[in-house]
């Protein structure tokens, strides 16, 4: 069977709260930067969720993972999609299995019986619509070359991956495999940089991923300066070409910046009544993929991607239904 994208990414349920600004203190005394990402331990996020659940009462429980909502999107959207991930025997992670298979998407997975749980992501969202992430990754950790489906990433246009996996060594070295796959069959591959506290904690294995080869690269502003390590955005924009054959650098709510091979090109975004932008990254990536896959130009992809963003945000969760995903398509037509 022919597939339009291949993934592998990390299986992560998301539990979301709506925070109070006063509530980031509290955050930062524990070391979470408002708005960023960090990597924490199952007791650390159970104790976090206490005191959320203390404060706020209850949360949203919702099936994330930057790699799979992008992988979601594009099945809504109407291309072929495989995904790769891992997930234990429990309650979470037939759960989350469940979900791909509501949202059209393949997979080959198969339940871990390890000590460790499914992975778990604690999301706030604060009334300026920043989001922050405590994620534990949990059986998602051990990620490896015995989940892969070399078949589905031979039949498919691209191979997606998601800069997360870095974190792991074994995951790592799936990508390094899936890659190589790729490479020999002819499927192009896009990475996104995924969030700039991996690419600061974990630069080696960034570049390491990245020099197996690269046709797409997605990240946002933060994360290309962080990549590039340059604080002007025009010189990291360079140090982007270097490493990929077209590169898409997300700027908010101003839309996108675009390297196709041959010329730099600044798209517009579109009006938003933004509440939430966990997410936004993540339907970016997908629908650029999804209007590639169809044959389109990277300039109608983004804007496909800026538009579908900009629908993102305006709702609570990393993801929308699947009547909203198809009005997206039938509006941007």
């Amino acid at each position: 069977m022919k597939l339009d994208i291949s993934s592998l990414g990390n299986a992560i349920v998301d539990v979301q709260f709506s925070i109070e600004e006063d509530f980031v203190s509290k955050l930062e005394k524990m070391s979470i930067p408002k708005g960023s990402m960090t990597l924490i331990e199952a007791e650390e996020q159970s104790n976090l969720i206490k005191l959320l659940m203390a404060e706020y009462g209850n949360s949203k429980l919702s099936c994330g993972g930057a790699a799979t909502n992008s992988i979601v999107a594009a099945s809504n959207f109407g291309s072929k999609c495989h995904f790769s991930c891992r997930v234990k025997n429990d309650d979470l992670g037939i759960f989350y299995l469940e979900d791909l298979g509501k949202n059209n998407v393949l997979h080959s997975n198969r339940v871990s019986e390890s000590d460790l749980s499914t992975g778990q992501s604690v999301i706030m969202v604060t009334p300026d619509a920043e989001r922050t992430m405590c994620t534990y990754l949990g059986v998602s950790n051990l990620l490896s070359n015995d989940d892969l489906n070399k078949s589905a990433i031979k039949d498919s246009q691209y191979l997606f991956l998601e800069g997360y996996l870095v974190a792991s060594e074994s995951a790592l070295e799936a990508c390094f495999e899936a890659s190589k796959v790729a490479k020999a069959s002819g499927t192009k591959i896009a990475i996104s940089l995924s969030a700039e506290a991996i690419i600061n904690a974990f630069r080696d294995q960034m570049n390491s991923l990245i020099k197996q080869g690269c046709d797409i690269l997605f990240c946002n502003e933060s994360e290309a300066r962080a990549f590039s390590q340059c604080e002007d955005v025009l010189e990291a924009e360079k140090s982007l070409r270097e490493v990929s054959s077209q590169n898409l650098i997300t700027l908010g709510k101003d839309g996108s910046r675009i390297w196709d091979g041959s010329k730099t090109e600044t798209i517009k975004g579109f009006e938003a009544k933004a509440i939430d932008t966990n997410g936004a990254g993540d339907i970016f990536a997908g629908s650029v993929l999804h209007k590639i896959c169809e044959g389109k130009d990277l300039k109608t992809a983004a804007k496909f991607g800026c538009y579908a963003a900009s629908k993102q945000v305006e709702k609570f969760g990393p993801r929308l239904t699947e009547s909203e995903y198809r009005k997206i398509k039938e509006e941007f037509s």
